[in-house]
């Protein structure tokens, strides 16, 4: 027992020695330093500490606070051991006056404070001090928020750069991103040539009020040549330069604005209508795609497309596409949005205007950009020829045979004899041509009175019906979309007794749900950009339903006049 309390004792005895005999300090590598310049504050620990006992954070009020390295060494002579412990950190000021660097508690150790003066980079004479600066810019002092604010950033360099990295500036509650590629020239400052490096950025404000932007900072080694180098290998120093902070001031939303806030300089809408502008056709889709670009915001600030059409259309859209690209160092964002129309019957289609507000910042207005009312003149639909009077080939015959009149030179004097022959072929055809419109009346004569027989026989209609239903079955049978969606209008027209009716007519007479939903999906299939994989089951079924049941008979049109009427 008294040997183990004099063992503790002694180790008692020894710590507390270690404890006393530790010792931390405080220095810098420079006093004075300028603006933007940066200094090595070193912290050294004589004796066993934590190496996590050093904390550089409070420093940030002051100054740029940069990579903080650490060194150990250990010394043993005389089989006495000392351990230092070396905390080395980059601070850049950003603004002048006297700062104290305040005292470091190291494991319960304090430091000493010290003070440091920072002065104006004009007020140095010393030309390698400004071997390396940088200089910020905005190209506005007042923005709205949101609104695009162009910073600019120059890295003059006095000496070979070796290697080095720029950082963005910072500003909270803000969307920050680099535009455009980085300039190269040279320029001349205050006598001195410089190899200047000029970087832009987009700051985009996410809140009102006034704030500070605080400058990127520039890491890197530039070639010194006042140090000696050895064979091929040139010495170089480390720098680092920060950029001055820039005030700026966001304003918020005006009170009288209501509308989606879309701050820019100039915003433009524009469509595009896919195939023959000039013929729509009733029943076949319609694509029309809506552009709407905005200069000097992203993507994610531009509204929906809200546009507006009758009920006599269906419309199917696609996804929206939006993409934010960089011209001339400016921000611009675009929306697509793309939808197939689909009108349902022929004549005026009248399309409404499509209005989307926005704030003109230089103006300080509203403003709207439009797409003027559209005036579509959709044609009928054609899913069964029409019959008329065919054209006369004779007449269409000598017309395309006049050309052939001109002759060789050789056979000018028969000009006269070909006159002649022409003339006397001519008034034949002339005649044939007659002699058909007689026998055309006498057919169609008769075959008027033909159908007023076969219209009531159920058998001939029977075997049309029958024939239109095995080429539909056989369409979905296969799940083919085209063919199912041709062969349903006619045999809908067919079995409605109005041939000439387009899909959307059928089934608008039908008024059938079920029916209405199942060519729905179809016609989503084909139409929709994003096209999926369309299954004939559930449009199968209720057709053969609605044939079995006879569900479809009771809308023929029994109010139609005959196709030859009595005279």
């Amino acid at each position: 027992m008294p040997k183990l309390i004099v063992c503790l004792g002694f180790l008692i005895l020894t710590s507390m020695a270690q404890a006393q005999s530790i010792q931390v300090s405080a220095s810098v590598n420079k006093n004075p330093v300028m603006v933007d310049e940066s200094f090595i504050l070193s912290i050294v620990a004589n004796g066993e500490v934590d190496r996590d006992a050093f904390d550089s954070s409070f420093l940030m009020k002051d100054f740029v606070v940069g990579r903080t390295s650490i060194s150990s060494q250990t010394k043993m002579i005389n089989f006495d051991t000392t351990r230092t412990t070396t905390w080395s950190t980059v601070l850049i000021p950003r603004n002048k006056g006297r700062f104290t660097i305040p005292a470091f508690n190291v494991d319960g150790f304090i430091t000493k404070p010290l003070e440091v003066l920072v002065v104006p980079a004009t007020a140095s004479s010393s030309s390698s001090s400004r071997d390396l600066f940088i200089t910020t810019n905005l190209d506005v002092a007042e923005a709205y928020l949101q609104q695009q604010i162009r910073y600019t950033v120059k890295l003059h360099l006095g000496k070979d750069l070796q290697r080095g990295s720029l950082s963005s500036p910072t500003l909270e509650n803000a969307d920050i991103r680099q535009i455009g590629k980085d300039k190269e020239y040279n320029e001349v400052v205050e006598g001195r040539r410089y190899r200047i490096i000029e970087r832009s950025f987009a700051i985009i404000p996410q809140q009102s009020g006034t704030f500070t932007i605080e400058g990127p900072l520039f890491e890197g080694e530039v070639i010194d040549n006042s140090r000696q180098s050895f064979g091929f290998f040139n010495r170089s120093k480390a720098v680092n330069r920060v950029g001055p902070s820039q005030t700026i001031t966001v304003l918020p939303i005006p009170s009288n604005y209501d509308q989606h806030w879309l701050p820019s300089n100039f915003v433009q809408l524009d469509d595009e209508w896919q195939g023959n502008t000039r013929e729509f056709i009733a029943g076949e889709p319609i694509t029309r795609t809506i552009t709407l670009t905005a200069i000097g915001v992203v993507e994610e600030q531009l509204p929906q497309i809200t546009s507006i059409y009758p009920d006599s259309v269906k419309t199917y859209p696609d996804q929206a596409e939006t993409t934010t690209v960089e011209k001339d160092n400016t921000l611009i964002a675009q929306r697509k949005e793309s939808i197939a129309i689909i009108p349902s019957q022929a004549g005026q289609l009248v399309i409404p205007q499509v209005r989307i507000p926005w704030f003109n910042t230089m103006t300080q207005k509203t403003e709207f950009a439009v797409l003027a009312e559209k005036i579509l003149q959709i044609l009928p639909a054609t899913t069964q020829p029409t019959s008329g009077i065919p054209s006369s080939p004779v007449i269409q015959a000598a017309a395309e045979s006049k050309p052939q009149t001109s002759m060789p030179t050789e056979l000018k004097n028969q000009n006269m004899t070909m006159s002649q022959y022409w003339m006397w072929l001519t008034a034949g055809l002339l005649v044939l041509w007659l002699l058909t419109l007689v026998f055309w009346y006498k057919h169609v004569i008769a075959l008027k009175a033909a159908t007023k027989h076969a219209s009531n026989s159920p058998a001939r209609n029977s075997q049309n019906e029958q024939s239109l239903w095995k080429n539909l079955e056989k369409a979905l049978d296969k799940n083919a979309s085209l063919e199912t969606q041709t062969y349903l209008a006619l045999w809908l027209g067919h079995t409605t007794q109005d041939k000439q009716a387009t899909l959307a007519q059928s089934l608008k007479c039908i008024d059938n749900q079920s029916l209405n939903e199942a060519v729905n999906i179809l016609l989503a299939s084909r139409y929709s950009k994003t096209q999926t994989e369309w299954q004939s089951t559930a449009l199968h079924q209720i057709l053969r339903k609605l044939r079995k049941e006879g569900s479809i008979e009771k809308y023929k049109k029994h109010n139609l006049s005959p196709l030859y009427p009595d005279t």
